[in-house]
């Protein structure tokens, strides 16, 4: 399954929550980057859901002949890590909106 071979291999890229420029943002900027953060997130959980039924079916069928790293390592973890930041990020720029009478 294609899912398993990249999912050994993804990284987090999480996003600063907080960047020099975001007191300089318009109320039209910080909206719209909240809106495509939450599409962002959105992506993720639906990823996440998919990569978990995947891999619940994979361990599931191969318990017999389950290779190491399939009990230590975590493919979830970049996604929560990403998940975390942007909702970290949204949590900042909504702040700054309510702070600029957005």
């Amino acid at each position: 399954n294609s899912t398993h071979a990249i999912g050994c291999c993804l990284t987090a890229a999480p996003v600063a929550a907080n960047q020099p420029t975001d007191p300089d943002k318009s109320c039209n900027d910080l909206l719209k980057e909240i809106n495509y953060n939450q599409y962002l997130e959105a992506r993720l959980v639906r990823e996440s859901n998919h990569m978990q039924a995947n891999n619940a079916d994979y361990l599931a069928g191969d318990t017999f002949f389950m290779p190491l790293w399939a009990t230590r390592y975590d493919p979830l973890t970049a996604q929560k890590t990403e998940l975390k930041a942007l909702q970290d990020r949204n949590a900042n720029l909504t702040k700054l909106a309510v702070d600029k009478d957005c």
